[in-house]
């Protein structure tokens, strides 16, 4: 990030504050999904979230109030639910220490489960259930109230067998059985899955982190605003230039400011090989992405943004086949198989 600190853009502002007041205000065991096009700044916003959410309760040895795991992939490129588990718990401490006398607040039934023997070290033979109860019970012991879950879109690469809505339904009941709130941070293949299922929709929220889109004047007076705000911040060769082609900008990032810094930290590349501190336009121009690259960018927004808004897309029909055998059977064919008296 060129710019120091969190980036306060109009849309992250909103974002913010959506985020803060289901937080705060909704009901417990509500799951939350945090949406939007790569580079909108959904991975600042769970940092920024971790930092604020709860800071009237400081965070000790008795009390986790929020914990951030990422959804990776860590088996063979799929979605591992038991690793991720694993990861919680990881979060919350450390989950397999002998737990004495001296344990925070909790039951002598509690304390005599979390000492049996299997939970001394995580072993591979640990099935994923346990991991997931010895979970439950430590997020009770430390008074968990919130989770938050980056790369959520990596929940639908799961083994074949496995439909990819179960790993949120999972959750879901997660969420209702602690009384928590579950923060999903997603890029819009996350929004695939909800849709899909009708017992999501239910107790769920969507935030979803926009773009600037060019056609609209607020946005586009917001997007010139933070340009200026590079512009005091980074070295370029005229302190006109991105005033002079906010435009062309615009055009080339979506009005997504996650494109926007990663053209100017390639032009700054480009103009420190170049011997040059300052950055020149050429540098910008060059920095760009290519037509495909452009239209690929565009192609991935306005699809993620029907999902948003609900769109049903429809599969292409099937193309009619010329095989001789896709007629039914019974079906005659006139040139082949004519009828009635030659005349």
């Amino acid at each position: 990030m060129l710019l120091k600190g969190t980036l306060q853009h109009e849309h992250f502002k909103q974002a913010v504050s959506a985020a803060q007041l289901c937080a705060t205000q909704a009901a417990p065991g509500t799951v939350v999904f945090v949406s939007g096009p790569s580079g909108a700044g959904k991975t600042t916003l769970k940092s920024y979230l971790r930092k604020s959410l709860y800071r009237a309760t400081e965070s000790s040895e008795n009390q986790v109030p929020l914990i951030a795991v990422q959804a990776a992939n860590s088996q063979g490129g799929f979605f591992s639910s038991k690793d991720f588990y694993v990861s919680m718990l990881e979060q919350l401490g450390d989950p397999f220490r002998q737990m004495g006398a001296a344990a925070p607040d909790t039951s002598g039934q509690i304390r005599e489960f979390l000492m049996q023997p299997f939970w001394t070290s995580i072993r591979v033979s640990m099935t994923e259930g346990r991991i997931r109860r010895a979970f439950e019970h430590l997020a009770r012991a430390l008074k968990l109230k919130a989770l938050l879950i980056d790369e959520g879109q990596s929940m639908c690469l799961t083994n074949v067998g496995r439909n990819p809505s179960d790993h949120l339904e999972s959750l879901k009941c997660l969420a209702e059985q602690l009384g928590i709130i579950i923060f999903i941070f997603g890029t819009y293949d996350l929004l695939e899955i909800w849709n899909h299922s009708a017992q999501l929709n239910r107790r769920t929220h969507l935030i979803h982190l926009q773009r600037y889109r060019a056609e609209v004047d607020e946005d586009r007076k917001a997007f010139f605003s933070v340009l200026r705000m590079y512009r005091d911040a980074v070295a370029f060769k005229s302190p006109h230039m991105l005033s002079k082609h906010a435009e062309e900008i615009l055009e080339w990032t979506r009005g997504v400011f996650g494109e926007v810094d990663t053209l100017f930290a390639k032009a700054s590349i480009a103009a420190q090989m170049d011997g040059r501190t300052a950055i020149e336009w050429s540098d910008v121009v060059n920095a760009k992405y290519t037509a495909a690259q452009m239209e690929r960018l565009r192609f991935e927004i306005e699809e993620g943004e029907g999902k948003v808004r609900g769109e049903v897309r429809k599969a292409p029909a099937p193309a009619p086949s010329t095989k001789p055998w896709s007629r039914r059977p019974g079906t005659r064919k006139p040139m082949r198989d004519p009828r009635g008296q030659k005349t």
